[in-house]
């Protein structure tokens, strides 16, 4: 008997690899306290994000071919980023919906693994939380978020086509999570707004004035803080409010330093987290006792 709850194969991709460690440090943390044990995947290759698919729709599903290609059998597979798990999930389905597609990128790159899941951050937390709801699982030394009032924050890389829409009861909101764990889950219009993230560097003003509803939506709901599972969401907020005019700022936390505080995790520990925020998290974090 396996002394992890889960083990599993992991695609960082390149956003969790190489950009945001804030994210992916805490991310490791969780998953140990959970006893969920990944395995990289060797030799992968970028999911091809917005920009493969948007030039042309056979380098997105190749570039998926050849990740699933590299994906041993057996294990389900954990993708953290939600571009990433689309374009994953994607090209899995296309693949294994269209025999003449997969029989060309087979010959190009040998088995393809179209057998096991594919599970985004939503997928994973959701059977933890569910299992720990049933008394299956107990999270130990926890310390609850102390009323923190979060905004939740999706963004729109969370709505997935309806291919991809998961069959059966619905998934665990990160409200609903937020809430398990001692946050104060303030209700706003604009959690499923998209940021601007992929046209912001060509159409800088669009992405200020989306930014200015999106946090300002947060603060007038009453949030100290948003929430959010998607790094470019994370990293397109905090970059814009600094460089619009907004009178009031609010810090943008990944969903994993949220639960790596809630299972234990000092805040005042991990500045290695809170250095790399654009907008300082720490007086916030200060402010509901959590430093």
């Amino acid at each position: 008997m396996s002394e992890y709850l889960m083990e599993a194969t992991y695609f960082p991709g390149c956003t969790m690899k190489t950009g945001v460690e804030e994210s992916n440090l805490p991310l490791q943390l969780v998953l140990e306290k959970l006893k969920i044990k990944l395995y990289e995947i060797e030799d992968w290759n970028c999911c091809g994000s917005s920009s493969g698919h948007a030039v042309n729709h056979e380098i997105g599903t190749a570039m998926g071919a050849r990740n699933l290609s590299k994906t041993p059998k057996g294990r389900p597979i954990i993708i953290p980023c939600p571009n990433c798990y689309r374009n994953w999930a994607g090209a899995q389905y296309h693949l294994a919906n269209e025999p003449e597609t997969l029989k060309k990128y087979e010959d190009q790159f040998g088995r393809i693994n179209l057998s096991d899941p594919i599970l985004n951050i939503y997928d994973l937390y959701h059977h933890v939380f569910n299992l720990a709801r049933l008394k299956s699982v107990e999270f130990e030394n926890v310390q609850p978020l102390n009323g923190l009032k979060i905004a939740v924050y999706y963004g729109c890389g969370a709505m997935y086509p309806k291919y991809l829409r998961p069959v059966g009861p619905p998934r665990d909101t990160v409200e609903r999570i937020m809430t398990e764990i001692g946050g104060d889950v303030v209700t706003w219009p604009y959690p499923h707004k998209c940021c601007s993230a992929f046209v912001s560097a060509v159409y800088p003003d669009i992405a200020e004035e989306l930014v200015t509803q999106i946090v300002g939506g947060a603060y007038e709901a009453g949030a100290d803080a948003l929430v959010t599972t998607c790094a470019m969401c994370q990293m397109n907020l905090e970059m814009r409010e600094v460089s619009a005019r907004m009178s009031n700022k609010l810090p943008i936390f990944h969903l994993n330093q949220l639960l790596a505080l809630y299972l234990g995790e000092k805040a005042s520990e991990h500045n290695d987290w809170w250095k790399f925020h654009l907008i300082d998290p720490t007086p916030v974090l200060k402010k509901a006792n959590l430093w």
